[in-house]
């Protein structure tokens, strides 16, 4: 009997869309290795920053960040999911992607480089409207998101409703406006992937 491909679940979403939260019900749900970009290389990042004399909270409009360590952190998130599929097991990445959204080859290499066997991929689009958004990053009060809160109206035109030109992957998107309505979808998610 050939064993069933395993899934990887990739999510996407925004600050504040509640990614991380839907990241880890899917993991839950299926029984699939939770694996988070920050905590995957957060540590190391924040190391590499400092010893570059950056400040370690402002990623995304430091060219440093964005041309040398980015990649690496995502190199490495590949690296640790193509380990764990190997095995068989099935993965969630969590982590914003959206510096590569629009490359429609970003996902395939991805995975070709790291060496991913035969997967089933799934890209989870996580949206929230701008006042749910907008109320989460307030209650969560981080550093990082105070741009983000000063300038609201730039941040939610730019980065509020995030489009995926992906190829090669089956792409659902999931409202988490509502936690009940996005607990139904991803477990008809769960239930529609047999994962």
């Amino acid at each position: 009997m050939t064993p069933a491909l395993p899934d990887a679940f990739i999510t996407l979403g925004g600050a504040g869309s509640g990614k991380s939260t839907v990241s880890k019900r899917l993991s839950a749900m299926t029984g699939a290795v939770y694996l988070d970009k920050d905590t995957v290389s957060g540590a190391l990042v924040q190391a590499a920053l400092e010893a570059l004399g950056h400040d370690p909270t402002d990623r995304e409009s430091n060219p440093t960040y964005v041309a040398r360590i980015m990649p690496l952190e995502y190199r490495a998130l590949f690296a640790v999911a193509a380990d764990n599929l190997a095995l068989g097991h099935s993965v969630v990445l969590d982590a914003p992607f959206v510096a590569y959204l629009d490359d429609p080859g970003f996902l395939s290499r991805s995975m070709a480089i790291a060496g991913w066997p035969a997967t089933n991929v799934h890209v989870v689009h996580v949206r929230a409207g701008a006042d749910v958004v907008r109320t989460r990053l307030l209650a969560r009060g981080l550093d990082r998101d105070r741009a983000k809160l000063a300038d609201w109206d730039t941040y939610w035109a730019r980065f509020g409703e995030l489009v995926c030109a992906w190829d090669g992957a089956h792409h659902v998107t999931i409202r988490n406006d509502d936690a009940t309505q996005a607990t139904a979808d991803l477990e008809r998610l769960a239930i529609e992937t047999g994962a």
